[in-house]
This record gives structure tokens, C-alpha cells and sequence, in this order.
């Protein structure tokens, strides 16, 4: 016994001089108001606007703490390196940090407020990511973690979106393709709201793609109407002329999505697996997958080719299955997308980008080219013929959302 408390009392003095000789600091820090839950912010705006900044203590001071913030635009290369993502700062004159010196005062947790102000919204180029760093120093225990808040700025524009009850659109360019039958990684997107799912057997609404190879749907009768389905997800076809005899990933996701609100979705295959988005947030986990995707051929009933082999369509397939609902900027690439570009990215994406193989806005009348078809802005050429007359428009959709 009285070796055992020999042995015990030798513990705790290793223990008690570990403490002593520790440089752990037990003090209250301080740290920019809201990183301890994400560093990073994304700021909407139209026209001028700002950013409230302060930093806050984790308990009430005993005195005047002060700090000082400032543009760190040094910060944003490994930020992008560490994020997947391919922000850029924005120019100097289209920004500036009011009273950028703050003050918790004695007895508060919470400093006064400087602004970071959209000086010159016209330097925010549509299309363009932009990100700011900001850091802040004090003369307090500052939390590094908490030092750097990153601020994206979302332009909030105003467009028309088109509204297909019914209507529905065929890319007769895609067909027998042989450019797009050998596609080592895709990127399908759209944004979509729905007006109502449908309520008739096989209760399927379709978004795009390639019936019995490659689409996007909500409902079949192995599941709810408004539930997502990538319906075949067929890579590595023998014969890029027959993409349905490749091996199938078909996919249904267990979320059930709401009628009266828009939602973008994202399809992304980089080689070796299948991701599904939903506003740039993974849905459910990833698909693995090898081989080429091919979409140059649709089992499509009704299509005016005479033999089944269709084309992509968007909002059809099968001889129907159509989306009742309200839709906007569509697109195929032939790489994969990262969350960031497809969350920053929502509303416009330049037309030239690297990868972008067509590219529909469905954003009003001046969409819609001699022909009734809505213009491929890519300049491609894979413009989308009506099969049923041209959408009804709906004016003033702010996005995002």
C-alpha cells in the first residue's frame, strides 16, 4: 500500500510541474465579432452599402480595449489555395474602411463599429468572384483565429426568369456529338423554381438532360415527386454512340424539396466520382464512378427524329414529363466545378469561361432569337429549340434569390 501511494504522489508532483512549466494563457481574448462561428462572410448588395465590423471580448473588460482594422488583400492567394476557390480583391476605389479604430469600453463586451463601405458599386464586374480580407490588431489578448474576417461580395441583380408550365426545350447540337460523347468530368447546373410538381403517374418533372443515360429529375414512382433523382448517371459506354450501355449510378436523394422557392442545383462527375449540389452545399455523399459520359443520345418518345435517339432537352423527357415551374441559367461544362465557383456563380458566369460548353440564361425577351430559340450565350451554337412555343417571362427576379 505504501509503495501504490508513493507511486501516486510522484504522479500528481509530475503533474502539478507540467502546469507550472505550461504556456498555456488562460486569459479573456478578444477577436472580430462573428469568425468564431465562420471567418467568412458573404455580403449582398445593390448600389452603395457596408459592413459592420467590432471585434468582441469573451467577457466584460476591466479596461478600455482598442483595435484597429485594415484591408489585407495579402491574405486572399493562400485563402483561395486553401478554399478551392478563385476569388479576386477588388479594386481599391470600390472600397474604403470608415473609422477603422474601435473601442470596447470598460465594462463591455463589444467594441463601436467601423464600417467597411461599398464606395463605387460599378468596379464589381458581373461575372468576377470578389473577396476582401480584412485583419484587425489590438492591444488586447487578440484570438488568431479570429483575427482575419473574409468578406465576399454577392451582387444582387435584377433579370427576368422564364416560367415553362408545360413548355419545353430540345439542343438539337448535342445530338450525335462526338465532342460531347467523350466527357472525362461534367458540370450540369440550374436554377429552378417549382410551381407545382407533377401529380400523374410516374409524377416525374424534368430539369435536363438525356432520358435513360443522363438526367436530372424530380419524382418517379420509386419515390416522391419532390424528390431529386440523377436518373441512369451512365459513364464508361463502350460505344460513346450508345451512352446507355454504360454502367449506371442512378441516385435519388433523400431531401423533399418545397414548390414556391428557387433552389440551384449542380451535377458535378471529376473522373471518379459523382457529386450532387444544392446552393454549392454537397448533397449526401459522393458516387463513385469511372470512365466517359456521353451526351449525345436520349430515349426520348415524341422527339421529331423518328428512330428515339433525341437529344439533351431541358424541362423534358420521354415524350413529356415536364417541368411546371420557373427556370434560370442553365449550363453543361466539360469540367468539374468547385462548391465555391458553383455557389459564387449562381446568378451569372462569364460566357467565355474556360470549360463552359452552353450556357442558357433564360433571362427575358432579348433571349430569344429569330428562330423562337433561346439563345447558347457560349456562342457554341447549341441554342434551345421550343418544342412547344416560346416561356411566358417573369420580370424583376432579384438573384441571388
Amino acid at each position: 500500500m505504501n509503495k501504490m501511494k508513493y507511486i501516486v504522489l510522484a504522479l500528481l508532483a509530475v503533474v502539478v510541474a507540467s502546469c507550472k512549466e505550461s504556456n498555456g494563457d488562460y486569459r479573456d481574448v478578444v477577436y472580430i465579432s462573428g469568425t468564431m462561428d465562420n471567418n467568412t462572410m458573404r455580403k449582398g448588395f445593390e448600389g452603395n452599402d457596408k459592413v459592420d465590423l467590432t471585434i468582441t471580448s469573451t467577457a466584460k473588460v476591466d479596461e478600455p480595449v482598442t483595435a484597429n482594422f485594415v484591408a489585407a488583400p495579402e491574405l486572399l492567394e493562400a485563402y483561395n489555395q486553401q478554399n478551392n476557390s478563385d476569388y479576386i480583391v477588388p479594386p481599391t476605389d470600390a472600397y474604403s474602411i470608415e473609422n477603422p479604430t474601435v473601442t470596447i469600453e470598460k465594462g463591455k463586451h463589444v467594441s463601436s463599429i467601423a464600417k467597411l463601405n461599398i464606395a463605387d458599386p460599378t468596379k464589381f464586374e458581373e461575372g468576377k468572384s470578389y473577396c476582401l480580407p480584412v485583419r484587425v490588431t489590438t492591444d488586447g489578448n487578440l484570438l488568431e483565429a479570429g483575427s482575419v474576417q473574409y468578406i465576399v461580395f454577392v451582387p444582387i441583380i435584377t433579370v427576368d426568369v422564364a416560367d415553362i408550365n408545360n413548355k419545353a426545350f430540345l439542343i438539337p447540337g448535342f445530338r450525335n456529338n462526338e465532342e460531347l460523347g467523350h466527357l472525362s468530368q461534367l458540370t450540369m447546373e440550374c436554377k429552378v423554381f417549382v410551381n407545382e410538381f407533377q401529380s400523374r403517374n410516374p409524377y416525374i418533372s424534368t430539369l435536363m438532360g438525356c432520358e435513360e443515360n443522363f438526367l436530372l429529375r424530380f419524382g418517379d414512382v420509386s419515390c416522391d415527386k419532390d424528390q431529386l433523382q440523377l436518373a441512369g448517371g451512365k459513364t464508361g459506354a463502350p460505344d460513346w454512340r450508345n451512352p446507355d450501355k454504360g454502367t449506371a449510378h442512378a441516385t435519388t436523394f433523400p431531401a423533399h424539396f418545397p414548390t414556391g422557392k428557387w433552389v440551384h442545383f449542380a451535377c458535378v462527375y471529376d473522373g471518379s466520382q459523382i457529386s450532387m449540389y444544392m446552393d454549392g452545399t454537397p448533397m449526401g455523399d459522393p458516387v463513385k464512378a469511372t470512365g466517359d459520359i456521353s451526351l449525345v443520345w436520349s430515349y426520348d418518345y415524341g422527339t421529331p427524329y423518328g428512330d428515339n435517339n433525341g437529344p439533351f432537352a431541358i424541362g423534358y423527357s420521354a415524350g413529356g414529363r415536364y417541368l411546371n415551374g420557373r427556370i434560370s441559367e442553365f449550363r453543361v461544362w466539360n469540367i468539374a466545378r468547385t462548391p465555391a465557383q458553383l455557389l459564387n456563380n449562381i446568378c451569372y458566369v462569364d460566357p467565355t469561361t474556360p470549360g463552359l460548353l452552353a450556357y442558357w440564361r433564360f433571362q427575358g425577351e432579348s433571349d430569344v432569337l429569330e428562330d423562337g430559340s433561346i439563345r447558347d450565350w457560349t456562342g457554341h451554337g447549341y441554342n434551345a429549340v421550343p418544342m412547344s412555343g416560346t416561356p411566358s417571362w417573369v420580370p424583376n427576379h432579384k438573384c441571388p434569390y
